[in-house]
């Protein structure tokens, strides 16, 4: 991004801050898939109107509102002893989200009138980058993965996890450290006489999750080309809706990182789909077909946690069939890279995986 984006400035961010410390209500059910985007899969967009939801584990399908799904309790509080609440009110990310949504539902609105194909204004895509590397960063599946370093931290240390050339990079993008080889262990030593956030696993996941999205996950795909596709067959979403795709004949076993991954794909409404690819051309037409849509539904249902969402009457998820999510637990782990990868995807190790969908558009 040649300048930084309103969303994660500072300025914005104590924004947030201060209106929450100016509210005295405590919302206590907070949602990691916001009820503004899933009001896109409802007949009239009503906050009372339902979505289908299907639970991937039994197949079971009922009708819930928005307000009902994809919530957790207090799931994005920070608050413990070690945290100034001032400094930190409890909720500013909440609040912060809560503002980036309301513009996000302009957003996407301006995007049910625009044709298919390339997204050209600079400007409005960083504001779609900032939307989806923050939904990417605030799933129950991105917090585990924050959970899962500070665990790891602890176990193998912090020393041995940072000294790695490949990685100590990306960990510097994230806390806004120029690197440079040479400055590598004096890099190392720099960020371990930093002040931890807090000695509460929780606070800190939180506060990783947002330097994460403000510091890597955004300014990466504000890089990328971001486009338009539509389908005449209905899509679903889910409860993990940032999709990565790899290329054509790359492994299936874990979900690509967003540095390498060919396509990242968001659903915005039963019948468009944004993709954000590192190619400055794509191939036309940029509406997908029969089979494209299938592909699509099949790995958005694959990418989720527990549940898909669709338009009542679609009836998607009825004809789809995913495995079950293989066991995961990184505490069995010899050394912290190991502990810290990303949890297997359900195709793992299957001999009937399938292949990855747009490969007209992955291909090289």
């Amino acid at each position: 991004m040649t300048a930084v984006n309103k969303w994660l400035t500072d300025d914005e961010i104590e924004r947030s801050k201060e209106r929450t410390r100016n509210n005295p209500q405590r919302t206590r059910i907070h949602h990691f898939v916001p009820q503004t985007y899933l009001r896109r899969w409802t007949e009239d967009g009503g906050r009372e109107s339902p979505v289908l939801l299907t639970e991937l584990v039994t197949g079971h399908s009922d009708l819930k509102s928005p307000e009902e799904i994809a919530n957790g309790e207090n799931f994005y509080q920070i608050i413990a002893a070690d945290v100034d609440p001032d400094d930190e009110p409890d909720l500013w990310f909440e609040t912060h989200m809560s503002r980036i949504e309301d513009a996000a539902a302009r957003w996407f609105r301006t995007l049910d009138d625009r044709a298919p194909g390339k997204i050209t204004d600079p400007n409005f895509a960083e504001n779609l980058a900032v939307f989806v590397a923050l939904q990417s960063q605030r799933t129950p599946r991105a917090r585990a993965a924050d959970l899962n370093i500070s665990a790891a931290l602890q176990r193998f240390g912090s020393r041995n996890a940072l000294d790695d050339r490949r990685v100590l990079p990306i960990i510097c993008a994230a806390l806004r450290i120029p690197y440079s080889p040479s400055r590598h262990y004096q890099i190392i030593d720099e960020i371990l006489a930093q002040p931890t956030f807090s000695s509460d696993a929780k606070s800190t996941a939180i506060d990783t999750a947002i330097k994460v999205w403000r510091n890597h996950i955004t300014p990466h795909l504000a890089q990328r080309t971001w486009w338009l596709a539509t389908s005449d067959d209905p899509l679903l979403t889910c409860d993990e809706p940032v999709v990565r795709i790899a290329g054509p004949g790359k492994p299936r076993n874990r979900p690509p990182d967003f540095s390498n991954t060919a396509l990242v794909l968001f659903p915005i409404s039963p019948h468009r789909l944004l993709l954000a690819t590192q190619k400055t051309q794509l191939p036309t037409p940029f509406e997908l077909t029969p089979d494209e849509t299938r592909g699509v539904n099949l790995e958005i249902t694959s990418n989720a946690i527990e549940f898909t969402y669709e338009l009542p009457g679609d009836d998607i998820a009825a004809g789809i069939t995913v495995p079950p999510l293989p066991p995961f637990d990184p505490s069995t782990a010899s050394n912290f890279w190991e502990a810290v990868l990303p949890p297997p995807t359900r195709w793992a190790e299957r001999a009937d995986a399938p292949s990855w969908p747009l490969q007209r558009w992955t291909a090289n």
